[in-house]
């Protein structure tokens, strides 16, 4: 195994794996690319330190990147099913909205009714 001056590994290219290039402006990564990046750490397909050399960001960026991904994961396994509170907030707004929209709905009905039901008015002169 090839040690760099700080110890580490050399090349920790793993089967497969890209070069390290980074692209665009180092540290500035999405969220497509940290995803990536942390599936392939948690995948075994490379290491923190390569990770860091290919985004052009330091290596307690890439573990941060890992720690938010796996507090992300807990989170959604304890929430399961269960509905966010904006979530909740918004199905109350579309209820209320849609017992809005029956009631204008047969109030319009009743109007058109009433005027069916009325005889023509007879055309009139107009007094002047």
């Amino acid at each position: 195994m090839n040690m760099d001056a700080q110890g580490h590994e050399a090349n920790p290219k793993l089967e497969g794996e890209a070069s390290p290039s980074p692209r665009g402006r180092p540290g500035r990564r999405g969220a497509e690319e940290k995803t990536q990046a942390v599936l392939e750490l948690l995948s075994g397909k490379t290491t923190i330190d390569f990770l860091a050399r290919r985004f052009g960001v330091r290596e307690q960026t890439v573990e941060q990147w890992r720690q938010d991904a796996l507090e992300s994961v807990a989170a959604a396994m304890r929430q399961g099913n269960s509905k966010s509170s904006s979530e909740r907030a918004l199905e109350k707004e579309l209820l209320g909205l849609k017992k809005a929209f029956t009631d204008l709905a047969i109030r319009h009905e009743l109007v058109k009714q009433a005027l069916e039901a009325r005889p023509p008015s007879r055309p009139g002169r107009s007094a002047k």
